[in-house]
């Protein structure tokens, strides 16, 4: 599982932030109140991705290395590694979540859904890698379509709360 480790695990990471301040600005979408300006939609993806990349770098990458070193120590075939990376890796995100907020809500299940997220990306690059197909032309596209549709939806939503 060592193919391009640090490439995966940053990319991983960028995505999964994006990802993640989309979901939160939605979900701050759903639940503003109405005298609220809608500005606060623009900056909530900006700061959240900055939390969540701050997170993932300093525990996600620590924990899924560990995790996946501990599965090539053990030898296991790609059949059963690749589920028990990411279960593995969810469940350690629950925790780290529990250890930061210090009780059960919406931001530590937010925590083990960012960390299996985290995980599949990281397997689905590693797979992409192992074919041949992670050339640097694709990861631009791939990037480039996520900042834009964080982009796109973040406008709409502005926009929407603007005008109605």
């Amino acid at each position: 599982m060592e193919e391009a480790f640090g490439k995966r695990k940053i990319f991983a990471t960028i995505i999964t932030c994006f990802l993640f301040s989309l979901v939160l600005t939605v979900l701050s979408v759903l639940d503003r109140d109405t005298g609220e300006s809608g500005l606060e939609i623009i900056l909530i993806p900006i700061f959240a991705a900055f939390i969540a990349s701050g997170v993932i770098v300093c525990f996600g990458f620590i924990t899924s290395a560990v995790i996946e070193y501990i599965i090539c120590k053990v030898g296991m075939n790609y059949i059963i590694s690749i589920p028990v990376y990411i279960v593995l890796l969810g469940t350690m995100g629950l925790l780290i979540g529990r250890l930061i907020f210090g009780f059960w809500g919406l931001y530590t299940f937010t925590g083990g859904v960012c960390a299996t997220v985290f995980a599949t990306i990281d397997m689905w690059l590693l797979f992409r890698v192992k074919k041949g197909k992670g050339t640097s032309e694709e990861i631009l596209k791939i990037y480039l379509w996520t900042i834009l549709t964080v982009i796109v939806v973040t406008l709409s939503l502005f926009l929407f709360i603007q005008f109605f």
